[in-house]
């Protein structure tokens, strides 16, 4: 934590996004060493050459860092950067919260499942059945079972294979004193490519939750999409918030019922939105006649097939 005395990332500068190597070195050492940026608020840039006009400058100099431990004990900690006061400087503070639950998330496909032998045939099965209904209904329905299915096969590989390298060593360690039967061997064999298959499945999981694309196929990165995936928490966590009055709210309760708030608030209000809506008419560029007619046309069953088939 301190200043750097570069910037890291184009943005950081308030007049220039040039990337000079300085930077690309400020980056290198941080990657090397495996320190990534805690979640900040306040100030974004907290330097400044304290000048007015066309020569005033801003940057982002000074930094608070974690590593992989930090984040993963004490991901919910941020740091917050104050205004300088006398100084060219802002001072920045670290503050310690408590562990926050995760709230759970909506149901979210894993491309880990497609690999399953038996997910064609889950998905057809469950594809054939007959429900009853507008056909958008039915779509519903069937993806409201599959999803259940679905959750059937694992979505939590690494837990897997966890237990499955637990077996794995105890059967090796039967056989290596004697203890194991006439098919131990056979067994041993079948456990190795579960293990195998399972950390696959694993990799692809964070790889997935962590979205970082660019690696190579085959590598076993599973440690790095790990963490990638806990920096990604970390910054992603809201830990605070402001109301319509202006105040910052802090508890985490407090947080989601000032969102809840905020949008009860405007849902269904009238004079204040609608008089927004209504200063749009004034604008020269406007859709054209034809398109307005086809925006209210009934949907046609083409048109959903081929929404889907896209």
């Amino acid at each position: 934590m301190g200043d750097f005395n570069v910037t890291r990332w184009g943005t950081e500068h308030s007049s220039s996004s040039l990337v000079t190597k300085a930077m690309n070195d400020l980056n290198h050492a941080l990657h090397t060493a495996e320190l990534e940026d805690l979640k900040g608020t306040g100030l974004v840039y907290t330097w400044c050459n304290m000048r007015n006009g066309a020569g005033a400058i801003s940057k982002k100099l000074d930094r608070a860092l974690g590593n992989w431990l930090w984040f993963n004990s004490m991901g919910d900690t941020y740091a917050h950067f104050h205004p300088p006061g006398i100084s060219d400087h802002s001072p920045v503070t670290i503050h310690m919260r408590a562990s926050q639950q995760y709230c759970g998330r909506p149901f979210k496909f894993l491309n880990f499942w497609a690999q399953s032998e038996h997910f064609l045939n889950v998905v057809s099965q469950e594809w054939a059945k007959v429900y009853s209904g507008s056909p958008l209904v039915v779509i519903h329905q069937k993806l409201k079972c599959l999803k259940g299915l679905l959750k059937e096969f694992c979505t939590r590989p690494d837990s897997k294979v966890v237990e499955l390298r637990a077996c794995l060593h105890q059967l090796q360690q039967d056989i290596h004193e004697g203890l194991g039967t006439s098919s131990s061997i056979e067994q041993e064999r079948q456990l190795r490519l579960e293990v195998l298959n399972a950390a696959r499945d694993e990799e692809a999981f964070f790889k997935q939750k962590s979205r970082i694309q660019w690696l190579k196929e085959g590598d076993s990165n599973t440690a790095f999409f790990h963490r990638v995936v806990k920096v990604r928490q970390s910054w992603n966590h809201l830990v605070r918030i402001k109301d319509d009055n202006d105040t910052w709210i802090l508890a985490e309760a407090d947080i989601a019922q000032t969102g809840v708030n905020h949008f009860s608030n405007i849902l269904g209000t009238s004079g204040r939105i609608a008089g927004r809506v209504c200063n749009l008419f004034g604008y020269d560029k406007q859709i054209a006649t034809e398109y307005k007619n086809s925006l209210g046309c009934p949907i046609t069953a083409q048109e959903v097939k081929a929404a889907f088939w896209s």
